[in-house]
């Protein structure tokens, strides 16, 4: 049991650390910096954030109108090739022996074959139709990635307060019982180990919440801006 749970350790060291080397080369990518960042690590907090926003970010709906508005700008267009199209022209003459000659050319064109043109127009009016149905899917999406954004941050929430006000006391209380036991002879090492190996999966729940939690509420806020 001892070597089974010295082999458990040490695979979790050396996970811990890789873990530790990839987060801690993400922190320096999206802070621009050419130096590693040490973060605080005595200090845990969580993201403020207002769980009352009513309206979705305006940048997101915006770019799904937009989309729709090209295709309609396109259906415009090919609509308006039913009517007469006006050209106007101007040109200077600049040759010699005769210089100085200005001329104006204006035209009109009139479509005689309209079947072409109908086609054209059937298949930009259904390339709209889809581009609205793919916005307003992309708003229930939004929508919906919202409300699973605050359920997970009043259950990380909930999660948080459950840590706060027992669980990490009992955790430094298990710690405390169990050095106390193990320098006392009380307690073998196995048993010790594990006593301890109980209270910091405690505390690595407790980051791991507050971490989900501020990840949560920082994508929360990002579809609200």
């Amino acid at each position: 049991m001892t070597t089974t749970i010295a082999s458990d350790m040490r695979n979790k060291l050396f996970q811990a650390e890789e873990e530790l080397k990839l987060a801690a080369s993400r922190l320096q990518w999206i802070c621009y910096s050419a130096q590693p960042i040490v973060p605080d690590e005595t200090d845990i907090s969580l993201y403020p954030v207002d769980m009352d926003m009513p309206e979705l970010s305006s940048a997101h709906l915006n770019y799904f109108e937009s989309q729709v508005g090209e295709k309609q700008a396109m259906l415009n267009i090919e609509r308006s090739r039913f009517f007469p199209e006006l050209s106007l022209g101007y040109v200077r003459q600049n040759i010699l022996p005769e210089k100085g000659l200005d001329s104006w050319m204006v035209g009109v064109s009139f479509h005689i074959w309209f079947l072409p043109q109908h086609s054209k127009v059937r298949q930009v009016k259904f390339e709209r139709s889809i581009a609205q149905t793919q916005a307003d899917a992309n708003v229930r999406e939004l929508n919906n990635r919202v409300e699973e954004l605050r359920a997970g941050i009043r259950r990380y929430s909930e999660s948080i307060r459950f840590y706060t006000s027992s669980a990490l006391a009992e955790a430094d209380n298990l710690v405390k019982t169990a050095d106390l036991q193990f320098r006392e002879s009380e307690t073998d090492i196995t048993e010790y180990v594990q006593s301890m190996n109980a209270a910091r999966e405690i505390k690595k729940g407790y980051i791991e919440a507050v971490y989900q939690y501020n990840i949560s509420a920082l994508e929360y806020e990002l579809y609200h801006q």
